[in-house]
């Protein structure tokens, strides 16, 4: 079971902000950037580079670093991040597999450019690309042409916490072209043979997802169940899909103990991402 301890790192998010230890959109780390750079142009720095996230559709959250940090990524040769935004899970993805190329595809103009900008500065920049696309579209051009070895995907929801016109207007038109059901439906003509579909939902979507997954001709192969504390009830659900029939594996995780402090199982998972970890 994943759960357990240390609260001095990352830099805690306002309190007004949280909601059961999980924040949409949150910035956990506190970053040592230019003192001459505007606060809300710095970038988010990780061990191995850094995330400008500011232009684009989504800025960094908790949810995008740990399905980058959970993501079975080892055996993929070829990578598609459907809805980048500003290219995090991107750059973990190439981190994390020395090998593989990684593709990204928005629908937002700025998200793409933001993406590439930051592509260009990290150490895999001949690895990384991304295009304005949209998903459905994107699947339909490739099919029978171009195959992923995985296709992860951290799709726009709306919560119960503040939203902006700006933001509530970006997931919409998000929600619209790249919901969890059009990522398995349409994802699954670009995969390949033993590939891989990973994402992010909120947990009273677990049932429906395993659902259309089978309707899909998919099997869920690993699931993990967070809670942005230990004893509260779960509030997402990071889950693997395959068309190969592999039993499930299910694992818990809660980003902070009783305390306040964060797991250790949390620290565990993306140490080699943030940097006070």
């Amino acid at each position: 079971m994943l759960e357990t301890a240390r609260r001095d790192i990352p830099g805690k998010p306002p309190d007004n902000h949280r909601t059961n230890g999980i924040t949409e959109g949150e910035t956990v780390q506190k970053t040592e950037t230019d003192p001459q750079m505007s606060r809300h142009n710095r970038p988010f720095r990780f061990k191995q580079f850094e995330v400008f996230h500011h232009r684009g559709s989504m800025k960094i959250g908790v949810d995008a670093v740990i399905l980058g940090s959970w993501a079975d990524f080892q055996y993929a040769t070829s990578i598609l991040d459907a809805g980048c935004g500003c290219g995090v899970i991107s750059l973990m993805a190439a981190q994390r597999n020395k090998d593989a190329k990684v593709f990204a595809i928005d629908i937002d103009a700025e998200s793409v450019d933001e993406s590439n900008a930051n592509f260009s500065t990290s150490p895999w920049c001949d690895r990384l690309s991304a295009e304005l696309s949209d998903f459905t579209e994107f699947c339909g051009t490739k099919a029978g042409h171009s195959e992923f070895d995985y296709i992860v995907s951290n799709p726009p929801y709306f919560s119960s916490g503040i939203e902006t016109p700006e933001s509530i207007r970006l997931k919409a038109r998000h929600q619209g072209s790249l919901s969890p059901h059009v990522i398995l439906e349409k994802g699954r003509t670009i995969l390949s043979a033993a590939g891989r579909i990973g994402m992010v939902v909120p947990f009273d979507q677990i049932e429906e997802l395993k659902t259309d997954a089978e309707n899909y001709g998919l099997f869920t192969v690993r699931s993990l169940i967070m809670a942005g504390r230990t004893g509260l009830p779960p509030k997402r659900v990071f889950m693997e899909f395959s068309k190969l029939p592999l039993p499930e594996t299910v694992e818990y995780l809660a980003i902070e103990n009783t305390d306040g402090t964060y797991s250790d199982e949390y620290v565990s998972l993306c140490k080699d991402f943030y940097l006070k970890f």
